[in-house]
């Protein structure tokens, strides 16, 4: 094993000709394998660090105190991670928390077997992070090439302190399947921005396209945040939590059909907690093509929650059907639409107050006649007004339940 310690390397030792700099410059270059590499600057303006490791079984670590009390400074960590079969852990800790300053991290980790563990936390104003798991060599199989060997098992996790962060994870990040990766995302500020991309679901037979068992969260605590999880594959979960306002929430995900498994797709679920003024959460869930290729109810999951006055849900499940989706409201001048296509599709909503709108679509699907579709309306509680509800249902032994 080969460790390498860097703290403060000076701008002139790494060839810099920068009259004066004021800050910690520091480039980790490893080839082989199991190699370990830890950069620790702490005491200038700024700190720049760069480390780059080809092989198996690497580790790596940076930690930047760096940042002036003036305006404009800035931390730039990249840890890159290429190549191998081992597994691969980074981690970057970024906590300087003045005025004006700038953290950027990134992270990318295309080692083939998986089992990646990529870390972030950032403290302070105006944070940028981002982590990429997974690898992008072609292979080839029995019909010809695949993008990549399906990998399982990274994990992503990104923490961040202040106002004005963004956020991103990608795993698989260009056209490869996986399976049991999990990826998280935690704000506590304003003017948060976050994503999460897990996977693609999109390739016409393509085992690699096959994205199941995926997780993502992304946790969100003060106003004008967005959050997006995007998800394609089958079997995964998604949850954006939210409190405070003005907060947006999309969450997309497409199923198919398992490897192996010609029938029967499974279905995602998407749980979307809101708590707050003028949030607006949409949720899309598509049974598509196998990869994704049309077949039977394949049963997804979407449930929203949201406290507070004038939120707005909309959730889109099709086509295939046997979906089930759930919205609760607590508070006035809410506004729900559900549409659902194909059959045995459930429509559950609550609204409690006044001056609430709520609307259930359960229709055709894909080459599917609609047919024991069931939605469930309750707006206000005694003595309420004001509120309006709208079910439309085609087909045969449908049900519809509304209560005012």
């Amino acid at each position: 094993m080969r460790k390498l310690l860097i703290s403060g390397v000076s701008v002139f030792a790494l060839g810099f000709t920068t009259a004066a700099i004021a800050g910690n410059v520091s480039t980790v270059d490893q080839i082989g394998a199991t190699n370990t590499a830890t950069v620790d600057q702490t005491g200038g303006n700024f700190g720049l660090s760069d480390v780059n490791q080809t092989g198996d079984t690497d580790s790596a670590s940076v930690t930047q105190s760096d940042g002036g009390t003036s305006a404009g400074v800035t931390n730039d960590a990249l840890i890159d991670q290429i190549g191998g079969s081992g597994t691969q852990t980074a981690s970057i800790i970024q906590n300087n928390s003045a005025d004006g300053l700038v953290n950027t991290a990134r992270i990318t980790q295309d080692e083939t077997n998986g089992l990646n563990t990529g870390t972030i936390d950032q403290s302070g104003e105006d944070n940028n992070a981002v982590v990429q798991q997974g690898p992008s060599e072609v292979t080839f199989g029995p019909f010809g090439p695949f993008p990549g060997a399906t990998v399982v098992g990274n994990t992503s996790s990104i923490t961040q302190a202040g106002t004005g962060n963004s956020a991103t994870t990608e795993q698989i990040f260009e056209t490869n399947g996986g399976s049991g990766n999990s990826a998280t995302i935690s704000q506590g500020g304003n003017q948060n921005i976050a994503a999460i991309n897990q996977g693609s679901g999109t390739g016409i037979f393509d085992p690699a396209s096959n994205d199941n068992n995926n997780s993502g969260l992304i946790a969100q605590a003060g106003s004008l945040n967005n959050s997006t999880i995007n998800q394609g594959g089958e079997v995964s979960n998604a949850t954006n939590t939210q409190i405070g306002n003005s907060n947006t929430s999309v969450i997309t995900q497409s199923g198919g059909i398992p490897a192996g498994l010609p029938l029967g797709p499974l279905g995602n679920d998407a749980l979307v907690t809101q708590i707050g003024n003028d949030n607006s959460s949409t949720v899309n869930q598509t049974d598509t093509f196998v990869g994704d290729l049309p077949a039977v109810p394949a049963g997804g999951f979407a449930s929203v929650t949201q406290t507070g006055n004038d939120n707005s849900s909309t959730i889109d499940q099709g086509p295939l059907g046997g979906h089930n989706a759930r919205v609760n409201q607590t508070g006035n001048d809410n506004a729900s639409i559900i549409s659902q296509a194909g059959l045995l599709n459930t429509a559950n909503v609550t609204q409690l107050s006044d001056d609430n709108f709520s609307e259930v679509n359960q229709d055709d699907g894909f080459l599917i006649t609609p047919l024991g579709n069931t939605a469930t309306v309750t707006q206000g509680a005694t003595g309420t007004v004001s509120n309006h509800s709208f079910v439309t249902q085609t087909g045969a032994l449908n049900v519809a339940s509304v209560a005012q």
